[in-house]
């Protein structure tokens, strides 16, 4: 059934817009200011600020622990944090693992509450053209490098890489080791970003591990955006509705993901999965999210 969401105060990064929208299901039939010859029920958001729902990182979510285990994970992790999209990845040592270790990490979220995208996190040992071809088949978004010493990269083939990695253009993300300190950490992204600006290859030179929803920026390098977290018309019906008050009024789409406590209701493909303190946890609702083409909307390659 139709209805309009009325008197809505959307935040787009850091600009508001006020708007009205038509819609069904689990879709935004149409959005402008006002509907007033339509007659259709109203639902008045006047009293929140919407956003679309967050899309967090997660490299390590529970696959063997039990039930219970992982629902309290994805309850606190995700759903309370008003996320319905984890991205994340699955870790690849031999090419010939590649679709065995894909389909293996899909049976292990069949009862995920929330929606899924899966990168492949490699060693530089199978950076090559021919995995990467198999990547751009499987429709990968993303390659993640584990990068244990810069000075190896500057051998590698890029060229051949680049040109692998062309028409579908999944970026890479490097992965550095985790007791790396953060003046090191950063050293080495100036360096990846650098290398990267050289060679002309579709990258990332953010640092994924930074607390927070993965950037506008990335969602759009790895073609997330603009299926997930965007609200747009004939888009999908995913929102949060903060309370506004003088602790969220000021604050852009990514500083509100931190004003948790103020989130009032979450609504994931057109159904309420929290209201309130009330949460209603569907397992197996996520479905795994497949890019057609990432880098769409940039023009950073």
């Amino acid at each position: 059934m139709a209805y309009i969401l009325e008197n809505v105060h959307l935040l787009k990064g850091q600009a508001f817009i006020d708007t009205s929208m038509l819609v069904e299901g689990q879709r935004i039939l149409s959005a402008t200011s006002n509907f007033e010859r339509y007659n259709y029920m109203r639902m008045d958001a006047d009293k929140y600020i919407m956003t679309p729902t967050h899309v967090l990182f997660d490299p390590n979510l529970p696959v063997k622990e039990s039930f219970k285990e992982r629902k309290e994970y994805y309850l606190k992790n995700f759903i309370m944090k008003g996320s319905t999209v984890v991205f994340t990845t699955v870790k690849i040592q031999f090419e010939r693992q590649l679709e065995e270790k894909l389909n293996q990490a899909k049976s292990h979220y069949l009862d995920s509450p929330i929606d899924f995208v899966l990168g492949v996190s490699i060693p530089p040992r199978l950076m090559n053209p021919g995995f990467i071809r198999k990547c751009k088949k499987l429709k990968i978004p993303a390659i993640f490098l584990e990068i244990d010493e810069m000075d190896k990269l500057a051998a590698m083939p890029w060229g051949w890489i680049k040109e692998a990695l062309f028409p579908y253009n999944c970026p890479i993300i490097p992965v550095f080791p985790e007791n790396k300190h953060k003046k090191g950490r950063q050293l080495q992204l100036n360096a990846w970003s650098d290398l990267m600006k050289k060679e002309r290859v579709p990258s990332v030179d953010e640092d994924l591990a930074t607390p927070g929803p993965v950037s506008r920026s990335i969602l759009k390098k790895t073609g997330i955006f603009p299926e997930k977290s965007n609200l747009h018309s004939g888009g999908e019906l995913s929102y949060n509705l903060y309370n506004i008050n003088a602790e969220t009024k000021h604050r852009d789409e990514h500083g509100l993901f931190f004003q948790s406590k103020h989130l009032a209701v979450t609504v994931d493909k057109g159904k309420v999965i929290r209201a309130g303190d009330e949460v209603y946890y569907r397992p197996g609702k996520g479905e795994n999210v497949i890019i057609k083409t990432p880098g769409f909307f940039t023009d950073n390659y």
